[in-house]
């Protein structure tokens, strides 16, 4: 699959090299890379990681948070190739589009299997379909936890269409890209992508989806359809 690399702006840059002087003070010469995968995310590669290195980078992760980046990951890249089919749709997300902020990450020759991918996507889609039922379920007709369940059901769906799509070889840009692939190749409803991605901007929005009768049971026809293809699809 094709690499894109990840542009950090001036803010974010910076806090990653700090992220990066840090570890590199702690862990000495064993530090092998940092690699940011989001403006937020990093993951650290060292050689070797002890109790004692966990203890000295523990009373800077407030400050990491402050400057808005997330607890990085610390693993060995010994560790990274080993649990490529464990984690392949984070890793293989980390490999599509990254920046290296320090030394030479341990992604040479290296990518997670398409059945694996496949595995992985299946467990994501069905996962997503079960907690959107539980999620339904348990609120009932209380309507501020309706609202509440589709708001937070945007992210997960967004992130199971990109996964799909990868597995198509498809990277689109953006939502109305993603929408285009779930209509044309899956079989979704645009409406209801549409509607249910827009809300992690126009969260509002869920009152008026509330409100319309037939559309959790669109959605939750949409996400049938979504594990059907996953779960079908051999590649």
């Amino acid at each position: 699959m094709p690499h894109s690399p990840l542009t950090l702006t001036s803010a974010a840059r910076h806090a990653m090299d700090r992220l990066a002087a840090d570890l590199t003070r702690v862990l000495g010469p064993r530090l092998v890379a940092v690699v940011a995968y989001s403006p937020t995310r990093a993951a650290a590669f060292a050689d070797r990681l002890t109790a004692d290195d966990l203890q000295g980078l523990a009373p800077l992760v407030d400050r990491w948070h402050r400057e808005g980046l997330e607890t990085p990951l610390l693993m060995t890249p010994e560790e990274f190739r080993r649990s490529l089919d464990a984690f392949p749709l984070e890793y293989e997300a980390m490999l599509d589009r990254h920046a290296v902020i320090a030394g030479t990450p341990p992604f040479a020759d290296v990518h997670p299997s398409d059945a694996d991918l496949r595995r992985a996507c299946e467990v994501q889609a069905q996962s997503f379909l079960i907690h959107l039922r539980q999620g339904w379920l348990q609120a009932a007709d209380h309507h501020e936890e309706q609202e509440a369940m589709l708001i937070q059901s945007a992210a997960p769906l967004r992130a199971l269409l990109v996964n799909v799509a990868h597995l198509r070889n498809v990277r689109p840009e953006d939502d109305a890209a993603l929408v285009t692939f779930g209509e044309q190749q899956v079989g979704l409803p645009a409406e209801t992508l549409r509607a249910i991605l827009a809300l992690e901007r126009h969260p509002e929005q869920s009152v008026v989806l509330i409100s319309a009768p037939e559309f959790m049971n669109a959605y939750l026809l949409a996400a049938e359809t979504l594990w059907a293809f996953v779960d079908k699809w051999r590649n």
